[in-house]
């Protein structure tokens, strides 16, 4: 992991993340979540998971886990609204990537990713297919405790403790752990947290599972 390691310890980098876990992102002004270094980290930690289920090489999962980290730093350009972050994103990243090893190849497939990777309309690769799902796993309390709007959407979110991925033969299942009853209703609001993995899904081939403390909940008719 040294290219995941060397922008980690890249002081520049860490500047700027600072920066941008202190801004407040309002959209539609509805909240403001945590887009700092902890989000950047633990999506790393999801690509990293699902990639190794996909049987990535090492060098696929450490691109991935890069692009991770580099995946939001548009937003330091963005000012309080967030819309078009991923573009921006995706025409930066390489400041970060100047002195290494990386190829030009590997360089558009991280900048495919990192422009589609809060969407996911233009999957070409399983790098990309890892980002924007991870980025919309990471929907646990960490997001919006901090939030200056404590609206019910964050509210609920913060019953969210934990969110595990499994990918097998036949299904995608995403499943979240939670204190108390979550209420699917109001996290519609943010529907990409559901419709995003249900893309993905479709994308391998794969039956789309989403469970709430291992209870299997049919989501069909409120989301598709």
């Amino acid at each position: 992991m040294n290219l995941y390691n060397k922008i980690l310890n890249n002081q520049e980098y860490l500047t700027l993340t600072e920066k941008i876990g202190k801004m407040k992102f309002i959209t539609d002004g509805k909240w403001d979540w945590e887009h700092g270094l902890e989000h950047y980290k633990r999506v790393s930690k999801y690509v990293k998971k699902i990639l190794e289920q996909l049987n990535a090489t090492k060098r696929e999962i450490e691109l991935g886990m890069v692009a991770a980290l580099l995946h939001d730093i548009g937003l330091s350009e963005s000012g309080t609204n967030k819309t078009n972050h991923a573009l921006k994103s995706s025409m930066i990243f390489q400041r970060y990537l100047i002195d290494t090893n990386i190829t030009k190849e590997e360089i558009e497939t991280l900048r495919l990713a990192i422009k589609d990777h809060s969407k996911g309309n233009e999957i070409n690769s399983n790098i990309g297919l890892a980002l924007v799902l991870a980025d919309k796993l990471d929907v646990t309390y960490h997001r919006t405790i901090n939030s200056s709007i404590q609206d019910e959407m964050n509210r609920e979110i913060q019953k969210i403790k934990n969110v595990d991925i499994i990918i097998n033969k036949q299904d995608l299942i995403v499943k979240y752990t939670v204190d108390g009853n979550l209420n699917l209703d109001i996290l519609l609001d943010w529907e990409k947290a559901i419709t995003i993995p249900k893309k993905v899904a479709n994308y391998l081939n794969k039956n789309y599972v989403f469970m709430v403390n291992n209870k299997v909940i049919d989501i069909k008719d409120k989301y598709f």
